[in-house]
Order: C-alpha cells, then sequence, then structure tokens
C-alpha cells in the first residue's frame, strides 16, 4: 500500500490537465479523473456563487451558459489580473487555475486513497518569472504545498530516460505542442544526469489556435451558404462552433475527411473538412512551429550538438500528422510521439519523488514512501540542471547617445542584459558596472527586466518590466561615478538582485517581487477557494 505522503506530478494545460504519482513499484500512473478519464478539460463553470463544476462537465455546459464558463486560463497566467466575472465575483487566473488544480487533487485523493498535498506542477518552458510565480500562487491557493514548477519539457525527458533507460551519453530534442503553447528543448542525457543545454518556444501557439482556424473556416462556410443570417452575436451557436471545430480537428488526426452540420435559426449549412483543408489553414502556424525548432537545433548546433538520438513529440496538438510531417521534411529529422498526453504528469510525478528522495537517508525516506530503498536511492543519484528560457537586465541610458552626458533623461533607454538566455542555472552573473545618470545623484532605481521576444534584443520593447528596488544613500558624487549590479537564479528561478556602490558600500538587495497578489492576497484567494464546492 502507498505512503499517504507520496508526493505528485501535475500538468496544468491550457486546454487538458493531468495528475500523476507514483506506485509502489516505483512507476509513474496516473490518477484518473472523477469519470475515469486520463486528463481533465481545463475549464470552469460557475453554475452557482461558490459553486464550481471543473472537466468534461463544465465543457459540456459552455454550449448552454457560455458567459459563465472560464477557458484558456493558462494563457492570462502572470499576464492579466482578471480572467472574468461570475456571479458577481472576479476571479484571478490563479484563483481559476486553484479551482482546477483543487479538482485535480480531490478526484485523485478520492480515486487512490492518497493525501494529495506536495505537488510538482509543470509549465512551458518558455514561461517567464510571472507566469511561473502565479502558477506556484494557484497552487498555494489550491491548498497544496507546490515543491517545484518543472518546464514541461524537462519532465517529459525525464519520463522518458526512465522508460528507456539506455547507456552512454544521449541528445534529445523534445517538441511539445500543447493546447496553449509550443516549446523546443534539447535535453543531454548521461547516466542519472540530465541536463538542459537550450529552449525556445512562442507561449501563444498552440492547440487553441488550430481550433481557431477551424471555427473560422466553418463560420466562413455558413456565412457562404448564408448571406443573410449573422449567428456571431448567438453565444451558444458560437460555444458549440468552438466545440465542434475542436472537435474536427482531432479527427482529422486519423481521417482524411469529416463531415458536420452546422444549424442556426433554422438554417443548416453541411460542411466538409479534409485534411489536406486542414493543413492550409493552419499553414503559417506550422511555419512558425517549424521556425522555433529551427531555431533551437541551429543553437544546439553551435553548442557542438549536430545529432539528436531522439525527437520526441510530446503534447496534445503534436498528434496531428502534418506537426511531424512538416518537421521531417523542413529539418530532416524523424521524430516520434511519447505518450503525448501523459508523458509530462508522469515526468512531474518522477521529479516529486525526486525530490522527496533527497530530503533525508534513503532507508527513512523509503519507509516513510513505503518503496524499496533502491528505488529511492536511484531517484536521488538523478540530477536535473536547467538553463534560464529568456534573457534578463537592467533599464540603463544608451551610453551610445549623445544626449547621455549632456541630458541624460531625454537620452534614448536600453536594456543591458546580466543574464543571457539559455544560461544553466544556478547562474551568477557577478557584478556588472554601471554609472550613475546625473551629477550628485543620491538614488538609483534598478528595474529588472525580462525578454518577451524571441531574440535578445536591448530595445525596451523587446522587454518587459518585472520588478525594481532602490540603492539609496549614494556619496555626492560626479555623473558616471560607477556603481554595480549583480544578477543571481537559483535552480528553481528564484532571482535575487543586489546592487553597491563600492566606494560608499552602500547596497540593496532583494529577492524579485514579482507584479500580481502578494501572500496577503493569495491567503484571501485561499480562504475564498476553500469555501466553494467543486465537482467534476
Amino acid at each position: 500500500m502507498m505512503s499517504p505522503d507520496t508526493p505528485f506530478g501535475i500538468d496544468l494545460g491550457t486546454t487538458h490537465s493531468c495528475i500523476a504519482y507514483l506506485d509502489e513499484a516505483g512507476k509513474p500512473v496516473i490518477a484518473q479523473s472523477a469519470i475515469g478519464e486520463d486528463t481533465t478539460p481545463s475549464v470552469v463553470y460557475f453554475e452557482a456563487a461558490g459553486k464550481a463544476t471543473v472537466g468534461t462537465a463544465a465543457r459540456d455546459a459552455a454550449l448552454l451558459a457560455p458567459h459563465l464558463v472560464a477557458q484558456l486560463t493558462k494563457r492570462m497566467m502572470g499576464r492579466r489580473k482578471t480572467a472574468g466575472t461570475y456571479h458577481g465575483k472576479e476571479y484571478a487566473p490563479e484563483e481559476i487555475s486553484a479551482l482546477i488544480l483543487t479538482e485535480l487533487a480531490r478526484a485523485a485523493r478520492e480515486g487512490t486513497g492518497l493525501t494529495v498535498r506536495d505537488v510538482v506542477i509543470t509549465v512551458p518552458a518558455y514561461f517567464g518569472v510571472a507566469e511561473k510565480e502565479a502558477t506556484r500562487r494557484a497552487g498555494e491557493i489550491a491548498g497544496l504545498t507546490v515543491l517545484d514548477v518543472l518546464a514541461e519539457p524537462v519532465a517529459a525527458a525525464l519520463h522518458y530516460q526512465a522508460v528507456t533507460g539506455g547507456e552512454g551519453t544521449r541528445h534529445a530534442l523534445v517538441c511539445d505542442l500543447g493546447g496553449g503553447t509550443y516549446d523546443t528543448t534539447v535535453i543531454r542525457i548521461e547516466g542519472d544526469d540530465i541536463r538542459v543545454v537550450c529552449t525556445d518556444g512562442d507561449a501563444a501557439l498552440g492547440g487553441a489556435d488550430f481550433d481557431a482556424r477551424v471555427r473560422d473556416h466553418l463560420l466562413a462556410v455558413f456565412a457562404e451558404q448564408h448571406p443573410r443570417l449573422d449567428p456571431t452575436a448567438d453565444e451558444p451557436f458560437m460555444q458549440d462552433l468552438q466545440t465542434t471545430a475542436e472537435q474536427l480537428k482531432k479527427e482529422l488526426s486519423r481521417a482524411q475527411s469529416r463531415r458536420t452540420d452546422l444549424r442556426f435559426a433554422g438554417a443548416v449549412a453541411r460542411v466538409e473538412l479534409t485534411r489536406e483543408k486542414l493543413e492550409e489553414l493552419t499553414a503559417d502556424l506550422l511555419d512558425r512551429m517549424v521556425e522555433i525548432t529551427a531555431r533551437t537545433v541551429e543553437l544546439a548546433r553551435r553548442k557542438g550538438i549536430d545529432r539528436f538520438d531522439e525527437v520526441l513529440l510530446v503534447g496534445g496538438m503534436s498528434k496531428m500528422p502534418a506537426v511531424s510531417a512538416r518537421i521531417t521534411d523542413r529539418l530532416g529529422l524523424h521524430p516520434r510521439h511519447h505518450e503525448p498526453d501523459l508523458a509530462v504528469a508522469k515526468g512531474a510525478a518522477l521529479f516529486a519523488l525526486l525530490n522527496r528522495a533527497r530530503s533525508g537517508p534513503a532507508e527513512d525516506v523509503a519507509d516513510r514512501l513505503n518503496l524499496p530503498p533502491e528505488e529511492v536511492r536511484s531517484l536521488a543519484a538523478k540530477k536535473v540542471t536547467t538553463v534560464l528560457p529568456r534573457a534578463f537586465g537592467v533599464k540603463a541610458v544608451d551610453p551610445r547617445d549623445p544626449l547621455a552626458m549632456t541630458n541624460p533623461l531625454a537620452a534614448r533607454k536600453m536594456i543591458a542584459h546580466l543574464l543571457p538566455a539559455n544560461t544553466p542555472l544556478p547562474a551568477d552573473s557577478g557584478p556588472y558596472p554601471f554609472g550613475v545618470a546625473t551629477d550628485n545623484q543620491r538614488m538609483v532605481e534598478i528595474e529588472v527586466w525580462e525578454q518577451t521576444s524571441p531574440h535578445e534584443s536591448e530595445e525596451l520593447a523587446d522587454n518587459a518590466l518585472i520588478g525594481r528596488g532602490l540603492l539609496r544613500n549614494l556619496p555626492p558624487r560626479p555623473a558616471g561615478s560607477p556603481f554595480e549590479v549583480t544578477f543571481f537564479m537559483s535552480e528553481t528561478g528564484k532571482l535575487t538582485v543586489r546592487a553597491e556602490e563600492p566606494s560608499s558600500g552602500a547596497q540593496v538587495r532583494f529577492d524579485l517581487q514579482i507584479g500580481g497578489m502578494d501572500q496577503a492576497a493569495v491567503a484571501a484567494a485561499r480562504a475564498g477557494i476553500a469555501r466553494h464546492t467543486v465537482r467534476g
């Protein structure tokens, strides 16, 4: 019998979520939903104040009451303060995600008899610090102890390594096309060492975008057959159209063509969609996917990796035949699927137990988890090293601008990146020299920015402000007098910033406070979500 202390791995997805744990033999298994499914739609239906339904029933309810349904919330994490208002209450994206996590934990608890408390939650590799922190907060609001937030491709690679074993050094390219994001990650596997070499991705490219193309096509065909009717203002029709589009897309992964009837105001439009037409409608999305993959392959080549032992496809959207075909045709790679819907959750469960295996002597941990000691030792020996998905820097006056010395407030501002993208973690930038902008300047505001564009750029528009701190009590000195800034990012992605004026010793050190909920807000949200009745 499994120990109630067993940790869980959760794939909190844009369109579907999944939860897994390790059984008595140390094998990752899925804890099924309340209705016996491996994955749960990431959809919440607010049927009444303080009463929420999560999963398949919530998705079905969207056909009748779309204004009471929250979907695609993952795309809002760390980016928006409000996900929607339901029954007069405003919900943050973290709270919607917490309701999904609550249902996953409830179903797993009832299905396994285990306590679901300690978890590892996965995120896209290309998620920034704000999105990661929002995900961690969602877990806390759901009443869970979040051991770590793990990149999805790393979780998939960890599961792959556990399943296949293998000798020597191997390199895997993991292509993760899920419901809302696309990530490409190159991973070196050498014995118990799993090391991320480089990563790239697009946080706004996923199955939802493919669904939208099919939906728009169906709507265009309806309009062509019935030009006097406009169903776009009818929410139930549009929600039904969205569901039909997603279903047709999935069926075309197995069939060459499918037919459907669209009904509105007594009119019927008969539509046939072929696999070829689907690929035509989504050609630019597939091209973006290939472009990102090609960038990653080229970066890996510059790091000395010119071939891959495995190219793994994970994520539900990767099952579209055109995905693997494009990668093969354009890049000469030969990908294969590796449990597209489940690998990430299973890998997260392995990582969760890996985390626990390092918490004490193998025998004690094995006894606590009711696992063989050799299994605990094997997990504790594994080491997972990741990289920064994006560059981090500070805003500064561009010294090349002629106004920098005469009118620095009017001079061009730029981002000086102290930690480049794909820097291995933990990372320490070392002291980076800057100068005060004006004579007798007594204080400097340190603004921390994160890269948002596909390529590192010093332009403000290609970066986002994520935090700030003040270096105070500077001695009165001429413009250009030096001070230093140092960035340190831990293995778990926590960024610490230190600024110091060397002559006076004035310094500021702060663990970067990401925008969004503070701890008081998290506590209040946790209490509020705990009062909700949640069912699947």
